[in-house]
């Protein structure tokens, strides 16, 4: 069959207008997806978590619980992940009482009686002030923004959520077989919320928020634990990071 000029040249012409077209591209976003970048978002929680090597802060503490609203204005200190310190004032910023954590042990000061409290009675002390006891040990990390055993994690599922702002994953401490389950803001990497479950029931939860940059660090000026009988607020402000503490700042000289 002969193909006459004028369909050759509209043929080409067809051909021509096709090929300038612009292509389609899927878009992949649209479908469920993995999250090769895990490992990578685990690096940046650790980092900034070993990043932190001290702080001191004024903060305003709320403890609440079925019997009980406590609110103190405090003083804190930081350093490492196992020592810490806490100064409660007054209206008129004279101090009621300190409390200190430290290898594994928590010491109460009471200035009106200079009397050091410990052992079994800081419990009985800290359950009549403050309503009820609160275990530092496994908090200071989360104080600092951290998240508690992260070097024994691994993960189990991890993926970014519908609209795309949040990743959840979620974990196993291979040492103690608890699970910790997490959010990770997907733009910052930094921490949203934490559940650490203990034998398939919720021990208690955090929640970061109000992150500021102080110094070059992200820090969250508002973490709030809940756990099944009470709920512990804390509101940083005057954060000062990698200052240096010195040692005797976690021992009662007692006059």
């Amino acid at each position: 069959m002969r193909i006459s000029l004028y369909q050759f040249v509209v043929g080409c012409l067809l051909v021509f207008v096709v090929s300038c077209q612009p292509k389609i591209i899927p878009d992949l976003t649209d479908t469920n997806r993995a999250i090769p970048s895990t490992p990578y978002i685990l690096f940046k929680l650790k980092a900034h978590q070993s990043a932190i090597h001290d702080i001191k802060a004024f903060i305003r503490t709320n403890i609440s619980g079925e019997n009980f609203n406590q609110s103190f204005r405090q003083a804190i200190l930081i350093k490492g992940h196992d020592t810490l310190r806490v100064d409660t004032y007054n209206l008129f910023r004279q101090v009621l009482g300190s409390l200190i954590y430290k290898g594994g042990e928590t010491l109460m000061y009471d200035p009106r009686e200079r009397k050091i409290i410990l052992g079994e009675e800081v419990r009985e002390t800290m359950r009549r002030l403050l309503g009820t006891y609160i275990d530092f040990r496994q908090y200071i990390i989360v104080f600092l923004g951290g998240i508690p055993s992260i070097d024994h994690l691994q993960v189990q599922i991890a993926r970014l959520n519908s609209d795309k702002t949040v990743y959840q994953i979620e974990m196993v401490n291979k040492k103690t077989g608890e699970k910790v389950d997490i959010k990770v803001d997907a733009n910052t990497l930094l921490l949203k919320s934490l559940i650490l479950s203990r034998d398939d029931l919720e021990a208690y939860r955090v929640h970061w928020s109000d992150y500021k940059k102080v110094e070059s660090l992200s820090f969250a000026h508002k973490v709030v634990i809940k756990s099944k009988k009470k709920t512990l607020l804390l509101k940083y402000s005057d954060v000062m990071i990698n200052q240096g503490i010195a040692s005797d700042a976690f021992s009662f000289a007692v006059k």
